[in-house]
């Protein structure tokens, strides 16, 4: 996210988004550098902390404490000076972010040098730079005890980690894609993390890089970086627009066509770094010229492919521009749902009679018969995805010519499947399932064979849905989800995979949406056969007669 550059006294800045009570209210507005002083912080928003307050009460201690490790300025040095000498250094603010709102926490004092927060989570960030949302309703408690130094409260113990209030989260920390590759290197791969906000950016940025990616997405991925490669040096300074990653002696062994895809791995992991707009290599000590590798990058038509009452293909004004070899299929199947491989040469096709493969200019293949199943999801190796709504784990992968093998799921609990889509890049994929009268969207890994073959759906990483029955779910972008659900009023919730989830307005009688390459590009289809558009924070009727619309994985290359 782009800021303006500001320096903000942190108890202003509180005081200001919260008006909690117990929070100092007597902190002033510090002066900051000029615009440009610091190249690394340019578009940052910067809190300073306010110091212990001398005579200050436990309480007042612990809140101005909880208040200070808002401000990562100087490795949260204002948030240490409330620590004793002893505990000063051994105290680790990296380990973890628990968010959450400020009027729900309850301060309960033990004795006079013990106090126990409860809190709520709404989410929590790990040492990583991890982000998950919490389901409401659960607690926590966090234990502080106290000592007096030099006749002043200060504290004694205190949990690794900080707390910080959900609405300063997006101002003290800042998000960054770790880019990793498909396995057959086609495609970059993000994992989606968040770090504080400031001049070490860039090293939190490639140290995690260079750790690899998260567990549920490590067998599905893969890295240009040898094993064992890491910083040479402790720091990666940005200079100049280009930052200076020095690699330890391990990258020596990377052929030059793996030293291309290193560089291209930290140019886009770096995109979010103010001021890295360029990479500069150095292995071990030794500069090294590195070509710049471009990858493709998985983007789909602006334009819906749809099935109307004139026939399929994409839409074009009032009519439709069709598909050579595949609209006179799909129309002949009578289908009421598809997805479309990048070079539209093969789609797989929901009809009255099951799910077909239908390869450009061939005879439709019926690959699965069984009721009652949703849309099927493909991708550009082959592979078509099928599984019935009411047998969520009842997952089969099919090649073009009709060979089928299950996959057993990770999810034996869910009760329906509204969704099942691969991501573009074909390493991931999406389950919108209902689970003891819950909704929610469950990501995993799609790990694969040397061939290509799907072999197995990793660990499940979930993502609870604001409310309602379960409707649709599409792929966005390569790292957010739009999840349609009905009930009292119909809603589409954006879910940032690594992220906060967001509602962006309810929609009338929907029964279906689909990404594009943007939020404003996600597009809709009501029950009444409407198509619809986003427009502003609302949907607008593009055209009538839509029966569906196909999902692409990606458009033709050029």
């Amino acid at each position: 996210m782009k800021r303006l550059l500001a320096v903000i006294s942190l108890t202003l800045i509180l005081a200001l988004l919260t008006g909690c009570a117990g929070i100092p209210r007597s902190g002033s507005v510090h002066e900051g550098n000029d615009a440009g002083d610091d190249e690394n912080s340019a578009d940052d928003v910067t809190l300073i902390a306010d110091a212990p307050v001398p005579g200050a009460s436990q309480e007042d201690l612990l809140k101005g404490f909880i208040a200070a490790a808002s401000s990562p300025l100087n490795n949260y040095a204002v948030a240490r000076e409330f620590l004793a000498p002893a505990i000063r250094l051994d105290w680790n603010p990296d380990a973890s972010v628990t968010l959450d709102d400020p009027g729900e926490r309850i301060l309960n004092r033990i004795s006079d040098s013990e106090i126990k927060v409860n809190v709520s989570p709404v989410a929590v960030l790990d040492s990583s730079g991890v982000y998950s949302e919490r389901v409401a309703g659960g607690v926590v408690s966090q234990s502080y005890s106290f000592t007096k130094v030099s006749g002043e409260w200060r504290i004694a113990k205190a949990p690794d980690g900080i707390l910080l209030e959900q609405s300063l989260f997006e101002t003290v920390f800042d998000q960054h894609a770790l880019q990793f590759y498909a396995p057959d290197w086609s495609a970059l791969v993000p994992d989606m993390r968040w770090f504080p906000s400031g001049s070490s950016s860039a090293t939190r940025v490639v140290t995690e890089l260079l750790k690899g990616p998260s567990e549920w997405l490590a067998p599905a991925v893969t890295t240009a970086f040898p094993d064992g490669t890491r910083l040479a040096r402790s720091s990666v300074p940005v200079a100049d627009g280009e930052a200076q990653v020095d690699l330890s002696r391990e990258a020596l062994t990377a052929d030059q066509s793996a030293r291309k895809r290193m560089k291209a791995q930290l140019i886009a992991s770096l995109e979010n770094v103010a001021g890295a707009g360029m990479v500069s290599l150095m292995f071990d000590g030794q500069p090294i010229d590195v070509p710049t590798l471009t990858v493709r990058e998985p983007r789909v038509d602006s334009r819906a492919l749809i099935m109307t009452d004139d026939g399929f293909g994409y839409s074009a004004g009032d009519g439709i521009e069709r598909i050579p070899g595949l609209s006179d299929a799909v129309e002949g199947l009578k289908a009421t749902g598809a997805e479309i491989n990048s070079e539209n040469t093969h789609i797989a096709v929901r009809a009255p009679g099951g799910v077909y493969s239908v390869l450009a200019g061939d005879t439709p293949v019926l690959v699965d018969g069984r009721d009652n199943l949703i849309a099927p999801t493909i991708d550009d190796e082959g592979y078509i995805w099928t599984v019935p709504a009411s047998k969520p784990g009842a997952v089969r992968v099919h090649d073009a010519s009709g060979a089928a093998f299950e996959l057993q799921t990770s999810w034996p609990e869910a009760s329906t499947i509204a969704s099942l889509e691969m991501s573009r890049d074909g390493t991931r994929i999406i389950a919108l399932i209902e689970s003891g009268g819950d909704s929610q969207v469950l990501l995993a890994g799609v790990k694969r064979g040397s061939d290509g073959v799907p072999t197995t759906i990793g660990e499940t990483v979930r993502f609870p849905i604001a409310g309602g029955t379960p409707v649709s779910a599409t792929w966005v972008d390569d790292h957010t989800v739009a999840v349609l659900t009905s009930g009292d009023t119909d809603q589409v919730q954006l879910i940032e995979l690594g992220g906060p989830s967001t509602n962006i307005g309810p929609i009338d009688s929907a029964v279906q949406i689909v990404g594009g390459n943007s939020i404003e590009e996600i597009k809709a289809v009501s029950a009444d056969g409407d198509l619809l558009s986003r427009r502003g924070s609302g949907w607008q009727v593009s055209r009538e007669g839509v029966t569906f619309i196909a999902t692409q994985i990606g458009s033709p290359a050029t």
